[in-house]
């Protein structure tokens, strides 16, 4: 027990004794924190290291700079944007309320009396509440810059843009019944006055867009809004793809161009295969005019957010088909008569074409297989 007593009494010794016990090495660390004002615990391995040497701080301070760095804001867009809105209660629907926001090219309003063609875009769902959601609202992307880089670019003519924007829980927190009741030409109304004396609306030439729960419920949003007497096109942009709303579409009056667009890296358990097959069982019944499409594509994307994604690549292959510049136009009307073609006069790459037995409908097959999905959103 002897030579074990000096061990033991090393943690009965007083605090000034107990330091020297542990060693000088000891002694020295814990004078040296004392003295910055520190502990021994707070030495431990989970502290952060510091360093005192003025390149590391300059690194430290270039890293911090850089990571709460702003990334540079588009340039302002050529153009005004004109807000108004809708209470719903002249319907006893005050949960369809939404706010309107619309947008004019500077190139749209060179002539105030002019009709231009209008392009109507309806968000998805909207549980974050975000006010002009894909109107400057949110950071999904702005239909308003898409369309204005296409008219930048001779792609487009000028087109008026507008959209409904609804942070009504009860409208818009579930895809499949969001939207309900969507009165396209009761908000073309709206749209109209809101715009007068600055723009005039082509009633002729409506092109109606639905994107992710704004196409999901065949009782709202898109589905109702290809009823509309003015509507001249619609696109269905990566929706549910439900065989209800395939059968809706594809039984749509004769003269509206029908557009339905996909991709499938994500949002997986959709019922794909079942909803081309409706779609084209029931176009084949029910045939559109000649030179009206009915259309289907599976698309790609390559950017990170494969579904919002899906908003801009969309816009751009297909506005430009629906509503081309008048040089574009005349060429493609020219080349169809010399082709003595029967479908849309439309530049759609042959390759997609997919015969259905009835001449006056294109429809757009996949050009591969899908590929299998990663995640649902």
């Amino acid at each position: 027990m002897s030579r074990f007593a000096p061990r033991i009494s090393q943690f009965f010794a007083p605090p000034q004794r107990r330091v020297y016990a542990f060693g000088w090495r000891t002694a020295l660390v814990t004078c040296a924190l004392s003295l910055a004002g520190g502990s021994v615990a707070q030495a431990d391995s989970t502290s952060p290291k510091v360093s005192s040497s003025k390149g590391d701080s300059k690194k430290s301070a270039s890293a911090k700079k850089g990571k709460g760095k702003k990334p540079t804001p588009p340039p302002p867009l050529q153009g005004q944007t004109v807000d108004y809105a809708y209470d719903g209660k002249d319907v006893g629907h005050p949960e369809r309320a939404w706010a309107g926001r619309a947008f004019v090219h500077t190139k749209a309003a060179v002539d105030p009396n002019k009709a231009l063609p209008l392009f109507v875009f309806v968000h998805g769902i909207n549980s974050e509440q975000i006010k002009y959601r894909w109107m400057g609202g949110g950071n999904e992307g702005d239909v308003r810059r898409i369309v204005s880089d296409l008219i930048d670019s001779g792609q487009l003519p000028p087109v008026l843009v507008a959209a409904p924007s609804s942070v009504n829980p009860q409208n818009i927190m579930v895809a499949t019944t969001s939207w309900m009741g969507f009165d396209l030409d009761h908000f073309v109304e709206k749209t109209a006055a809101a715009l007068k004396g600055t723009a005039t609306i082509d009633k002729t030439k409506i092109i109606v867009a639905g994107h992710s729960g704004g196409g999901c419920n065949v009782k709202g949003g898109i589905a109702t809004a290809i009823g509309a007497k003015n509507v001249h096109s619609a696109l269905v942009i990566d929706t549910c793809m439900g065989t209800d709303l395939a059968s809706h579409l594809a039984k749509a009056k004769k003269s509206l161009n029908v557009v339905v667009t996909w991709q499938a890296l994500t949002w997986g358990k959709r019922p794909l295969t079942d909803f081309k097959k409706v779609f084209e069982r029931d176009v084949k019944a029910n045939p559109a005019d000649t030179g009206i499409l009915r259309t289907l594509e599976l698309m790609t994307p390559k950017e990170p957010m494969p579904h919002d994604a899906m908003v801009p690549l969309t816009l751009k292959k297909y506005l430009p088909m629906l509503v081309p510049p008048p040089k574009t136009a005349v060429a493609a009307s020219t080349q169809s008569t010399t082709a003595g073609s029967t479908q849309a006069a439309v530049p759609t790459s042959p390759s997609e074409v997919v015969p259905t037995g009835h001449p006056t409908c294109a429809v757009l097959s996949p050009p591969s297989p899908q590929p299998t999905s990663k995640a649902a959103p």
